[in-house]
C-alpha cells in the first residue's frame, strides 16, 4: 500500500522526511540524497545514496563519438546502474562525465571494474569512490 505524506519546508529549506518512510528507504542522519528535478512534469524525486551501496564517479574522457555509451556499456555489463548523470566539456576534445550509479548488484570488484574502465582507449582519468 502506498502512503501519500504532506511535508513542509521550514524558512532554513529543510523538510523532513516522515519516520516510516525514513525507515523503509534506510534513511539516516547524514544520508545523501539525490535531487532530481523533472522540469517537464514539474516534479521532484528524491533518491538516497545508501552507504556500501552507491558510489560516485568522475571521468576525463576523450571527446569521442560513442566516449560516453563505451562506459556505459562497461557497468551495464557490471549490473551498476546509472542513478544520475552530468557531463559538460572542458575542451574541443576533452569531457568530464560525473556519475551516481548504485552497485548494490555489482558483479565484480570496484577495483577490478575501474582497470577495465582505465583499459579504454578514451579514458584519461577516472575516480571512484563508495557513498
Amino acid at each position: 500500500m502506498r502512503k501519500t505524506n504532506v511535508a513542509r519546508l521550514d524558512s532554513k529549506g529543510r523538510i523532513l522526511i516522515p519516520a516510516h518512510v525514513r525507515k523503509r528507504f534506510k534513511v539516516k542522519n547524514g544520508t545523501e540524497l539525490i535531487l532530481i528535478p523533472d522540469h517537464e512534469k514539474d516534479e521532484l524525486r528524491m533518491l538516497p545514496l545508501v552507504k556500501g551501496k552507491s558510489a560516485k564517479i568522475r571521468f576525463v574522457l576523450t571527446d569521442l563519438p560513442d566516449s560516453l555509451a563505451s562506459i556505459a556499456n562497461i557497468l551495464d555489463m557490471n549490473n551498476i546502474n546509472i542513478i544520475a548523470s552530468e557531463s559538460r566539456s572542458l575542451s574541443k576534445s576533452l569531457t568530464e562525465w560525473d556519475l551516481v550509479v548504485d552497485i548494490s548488484q555489482c558483479n565484480d570488484g570496484f577495483e577490478n571494474i575501474k582497470q577495465k574502465l582505465i583499459s579504454t582507449n578514451t579514458i584519461k582519468s577516472v575516480e571512484m569512490f563508495k557513498v
